[in-house]
């Protein structure tokens, strides 16, 4: 049987190297480089971050001047005592502003006269319910007494207008009453005052005038029973 001896030493051989010196000072390197961008990078994150807070630093600290001034302006805190005595006072003068109201009427009263009795209920009706040829020149209003001075182009529309507002509620317990009535530059008419202003300058007028004068006076209990028509 053929055998094979090895008469060379183990020892002897070259032995077998895994990494080089060249390799080594590679990999040095390439961890040098790798660790100087890392390092580079970090640096570059850290500058961006500090701007970044002092821009936030810059930002908060106007921000606080701007509240620090606004605090400056507001108005000094007031004593409640004070201002309860302020309250009150207001409340008193809104109380005497409702009297005054309730005395001119404003809530449907005048002088203890219900809704409806006002001057201006009056007027109101007056003017609604006056004839085309009727115009006034003087209205006299006063606790039951009414005094209408005027003037129409046809007498024949105040019999019925008279009528009509002695009707009303307003005249309720009164009637009123053509006390005098006159064709305005006629020649029998009266030389003394003039019912109407003016009655010169309309006597002149072609188409003809009659001034009139009426005054309310107590509805007697008939006419008050049946409505207050004359």
């Amino acid at each position: 049987m053929a055998q094979q001896i090895n008469l060379l030493t183990p020892i002897l051989l070259a032995p077998r190297r895994h990494f080089s010196a060249l390799t080594l000072l590679q990999a040095t390197g390439l961890l040098l480089v790798a660790g100087l961008a890392a390092a580079l990078w970090l640096q570059q994150r850290d500058r961006s971050a500090e701007t970044t807070h002092q821009a936030l630093l810059a930002t908060y600290a106007a921000e606080r001047q701007q509240l620090t001034v606004a605090r400056a302006n507001l108005p000094a805190p007031q004593d409640a005592g004070r201002l309860q005595q302020q309250l009150a006072l207001l409340e008193a003068g809104n109380a005497e502003r409702r009297a005054l109201l309730q005395v001119l009427g404003v809530d449907g009263s005048v002088d203890g006269a219900p809704a409806g009795r006002h001057h201006s209920d009056l007027l109101a009706l007056i003017a609604r319910t006056l004839p085309e040829p009727v115009w006034l020149g003087e209205l006299h209003h006063s606790a039951g007494r009414v005094e209408l001075v005027g003037g129409t182009l046809n007498t024949a529309v105040l019999r019925p207008w008279l009528g009509q507002l002695s009707a009303h509620p307003l005249l309720a317990g009164q009637t009123l009453s053509a006390l005098r009535v006159e064709r305005v530059g006629a020649a029998g008419s009266d030389a003394g005052k003039p019912l109407l202003p003016g009655a010169d300058a309309l006597g002149q007028a072609r188409l003809p005038v009659w001034a009139f004068r009426v005054v309310s006076a107590p509805a007697p209990p008939a006419a008050i029973a049946s409505g207050g028509a004359p």
